[in-house]
């Protein structure tokens, strides 16, 4: 029996290869009920990795290495999307993927808590339906973001995030992140403290950085790439994983 994103490669896998599959040939191949089936398919979907048709899917290849990582910085938004309420109130870090999920959200109305002037400049499309609150104070030049008066935990603790939206550049585990900048950081913890859920978004390159301005989490729900190491899988929240070309690669030698 797989795992969900085992058996969600898998069918990737299949597709690469039949280019088409019909659900309920699948389920039945697969040793799962239809509606199971159907929800993977909606999980790809919102990845970007296959088109859904009427009764089943259709396969979206990769096209080259370039288009790759579009394809998986698509992915990582649609989970992002995906988990993202209606009305709600969130701190999200300054990073390009944020800014990229944050003008996809077009007409879903949320309050965006941001100190950051590269947010700000995103959002300004009038088409998008997003509040921004920005905190009083002063704009430190080299990061673009406002050191707040009173301080980022007293901003926040007024406003309450339901979700904080973290993308560090550097993470040892889930628990342990961190910043190229100590604002960075500073903003992040601060929203560790005040948000109602945490969810953590780990690139494949912050896996691998080694930046200094550390902080603490503890997520309830982390998105990244399925091979995250070992250590990574056993903390106590929900891991939402991208599926790699490598997934897909792996599936095909089951």
């Amino acid at each position: 029996m797989y795992v969900p994103h085992e058996r969600r490669s898998l069918l990737i896998s299949l597709l690469e290869q039949r280019g088409y599959l019909r659900t309920a040939a699948v389920a039945h191949e697969l040793g799962v009920t239809e509606e199971t089936v159907r929800n993977d398919f909606i999980a790809l979907q919102r990845q970007n990795l296959l088109l859904r048709v009427h009764g089943g899917a259709r396969y979206l290849p990769p096209t080259g290495d370039r288009n790759d990582a579009v394809r998986m910085e698509s992915q990582f938004i649609r989970l992002i999307l995906a988990h993202v309420p209606e009305n709600a109130c969130i701190y999200a870090d300054d990073s390009p993927l944020l800014r990229h999920a944050f003008v996809q959200l077009g007409e879903r109305f949320c309050s965006l808590l941001t100190p950051s002037l590269h947010m700000v400049d995103a959002q300004r499309a009038p088409a998008l339906a997003q509040r921004i609150i920005l905190p009083g104070g002063v704009l430190d030049k080299e990061t673009q973001l406002i050191r707040a008066d009173g301080g980022a935990l007293d901003f926040l603790r007024v406003h309450r995030p339901d979700l904080a939206l973290l993308c560090p550049t550097a993470a040892v585990s889930p628990q342990s992140i961190a910043y190229r900048h100590a604002l960075q950081a500073e903003w992040a913890h601060a929203a560790c403290q005040t948000a109602r859920q945490i969810a953590l978004i780990l690139r494949p390159d912050a896996m691998n950085n080694t930046d200094t301005h550390n902080i603490s989490c503890n997520p309830h729900l982390l998105i990244a790439t399925s091979d995250v190491p070992a250590h990574f899988l056993t903390m106590p929240h929900e891991l939402v994983p991208i599926i790699t070309i490598q997934d897909i690669r792996d599936a095909q030698q089951m």
